[in-house]
């Protein structure tokens, strides 16, 4: 069992625990979606609906849902899909959709990334959100024991920790809309290498990158340029 925000999510022993930092990432997605400041007030205000409008939202990488469903609490309007590679990650994520009534608005596809949109039509979406796995060959052997027991694959993310961020740049054009945002959870040191993937690109702009509470670089954002 794992606690986020407001839910308590069963997380079946095997799925990544979430993390307080990534409390954060959904909260940017809803000030970036309902035009809203939530800065001060975010606390306060998670009980109220904060949706303008029918938003469509990819989340990679979904584990337990922690991220898909807080979404749906608080832009109640926006349509989500939700992928993750693991069916045991999967499962868990449906039946905390189900218990907290947002199943029939998350639709979960079991996806290696994008592997499994391709064909299903238009999936262009108006933002795609991610905390994808980001630890190093070298960090994963320091970590504490306690996070060693979060699934491997939903922690390691390559030798240097970037394999994701590479393959979700380069992926992430094809499904969003013109505007349309990336938002990824980023490694504290990650955020000039992630940042200048996004630069050059030549498909995003207006890269953006916020803190956490401790003032370390947390969390990127692009729009999709044309």
């Amino acid at each position: 069992m794992a606690y986020f925000l407001d839910f308590e999510l069963e997380t079946e022993g095997l799925t990544f625990h979430p993390r307080p930092e990534t409390e954060l990432l959904v909260e940017k997605a809803v000030e970036l979606i309902s035009k809203e400041d939530l800065s001060s007030e975010a606390y306060p205000r998670r009980n109220s609906s904060l949706a303008k409008e029918d938003s469509r939202i990819l989340d990679i990488g979904t584990g337990c849902g922690n991220i898909a469903i807080s979404l749906i609490k608080y832009l109640p309007l926006s349509r989500i899909t939700a992928l993750d590679i693991s069916d045991t990650a999967l499962r868990a994520a449906r039946e905390n959709a189900k218990r907290y009534g947002a199943e029939e608005r998350i639709e979960f596809i079991k996806s290696n990334l994008f592997e499994n949109l391709k064909g299903r039509g238009n999936a262009l979406f108006d933002l795609i959100i991610s905390n994808p796995p980001y630890i190093s060959l070298e960090e994963f052997s320091l970590l504490p024991e306690k996070v060693k027991r979060d699934p491997y694959l939903a922690l390691y993310g390559g030798r240097d920790g970037m394999d994701f961020y590479r393959k979700i740049v380069k992926g992430a054009p094809g499904y969003l809309k013109r505007g349309g945002i990336l938002l990824m959870e980023i490694g504290y040191d990650q955020s000039a290498a992630v940042k200048y993937m996004l630069d050059s690109s030549g498909i995003f702009k207006d890269v953006e990158i916020y803190k956490d509470y401790s003032g370390i670089d947390r969390i990127i954002k692009a729009a999709k340029d044309g």
